[in-house]
């Protein structure tokens, strides 16, 4: 309430009414409460990196692309991936129609005269293109067939279809790591949308809660939490400080991850009033690996300061259902919050006192 309380005071007047000064001064609080609950976050709240290259070095020959070529297809948008599949395709059944048709022209298929021609039944750009599309596919011959009249018509086949194993094996393997490689993000988030700062063991803890019922990464599962303060100018250089967490088990409960506000914390002399408004970002990382792919996970989320509520705690949601002899999660009651008795002091000032 202390960051909305001071918005309130720039659009209410003292000798006014409190809702006529809301109604007359309607759309300059709208723009102060955007100002206010507007932060610049490094870690976007779904996980995303809110950064980009300010000068980015773009390479200038085309043969930079191609010394890391697999990298450039997996980093390719699919768009690009498919529009390269279909051009690559179609350029090579040119290519070949072409061989073909230049093989038949220096066996004399175009001779009026000629009994033993090399390709039968084509003589036109749209027939040599359709057999090099059926050598290619490997769908068999019909209509039009290479004979044995071909001069040397045997090594442009076996160059062919040489040529389209290569091609399809490089593009069907590129499509499948692309498929089956990680993820750059959990789709759902796996944390909760608040932190929570309240009173525990005469010690106050920073806490969030995690989930994971999908399994995505149950196994060696590693979680990490770190501080940036982003006080005073944007332009200064960020420093990430990694704030430690206590043991917090095995995923197959929603877990509260907590972190203990001691002399060596971040936020150790920051109290109710600093964490509504300074300026700083706590950043959670999760990552393991599926029990069902194998495959390695990661997900992340940010805290800022409309994100973290004083003098709360998290409702359980765990409960033993007798009548079916298994625990229950309540999924309602997964990031609900409730009031927690907890000074608004901060940790430093607790220890002195």
């Amino acid at each position: 309430m202390l960051r909305y309380q001071s918005a309130l005071d720039q659009v209410v007047h003292p000798n006014q009414n409190f809702e006529e000064s809301l109604k007359l001064n309607k759309h300059k609080l709208n723009s102060v409460l955007v100002n206010i609950n507007t932060p610049k976050r490094v870690i976007k709240k779904y996980g995303g990196i809110n950064t980009f290259l300010k000068h980015k070095v773009v390479p200038q020959n085309f043969r930079e692309y191609l010394k890391d070529f697999g990298h450039t297809l997996l980093v390719t948008k699919w768009r690009w991936i498919w529009l390269t599949v279909i051009l690559v395709n179609l350029a090579t059944y040119f290519l070949f129609s072409f061989f073909w048709m230049w093989l038949a022209y220096i066996s004399g298929d175009f001779d009026p005269d000629n009994t033993t021609p090399c390709v039968v039944n084509t003589k036109t750009l749209t027939g040599y293109f359709l057999l090099s599309m059926e050598t290619i596919t490997s769908i068999g011959y019909g209509y039009r067939y290479p004979t044995e009249n071909c001069r040397k018509g045997w090594i442009l086949l076996t160059f062919q279809a040489l040529c389209s194993v290569a091609l399809q094996g490089v593009l069907v393997s590129a499509i499948y790591v692309k498929i089956s490689r990680p993820f750059r993000k959990v789709l759902n988030s796996l944390f909760s949308k608040k932190a929570v700062i309240c009173l525990r063991d005469d010690q106050l803890y920073f806490i969030f809660k995690i989930h994971d019922f999908n399994s995505t990464i149950w196994c060696g599962t590693k979680i990490f939490l770190y501080f940036i303060d982003k006080e005073g100018s944007y332009d200064k250089k960020f420093e990430m400080k990694e704030m430690k967490i206590k043991p917090y088990g095995s995923l197959i409960f929603p877990l509260e991850i907590e972190h203990v506000i001691d002399k060596n914390s971040p936020l150790w002399k920051f109290g109710s009033r600093d964490i509504a408004t300074k300026k700083y970002e706590i950043v959670a990382v999760a990552e393991g690996s599926s029990v069902i792919t194998g495959q390695v996970n990661q997900t992340r989320t940010s805290y800022i300061s409309d994100d973290i509520l004083w003098g709360y705690t998290f409702k359980s949601c765990v409960e033993f259902n007798e009548s079916k002899n298994m625990y229950k999660v309540n999924y309602k009651d997964l990031k609900s919050v409730i009031p927690f008795d907890t000074p608004l002091c901060s940790a430093k000032r607790m220890e002195e006192e």
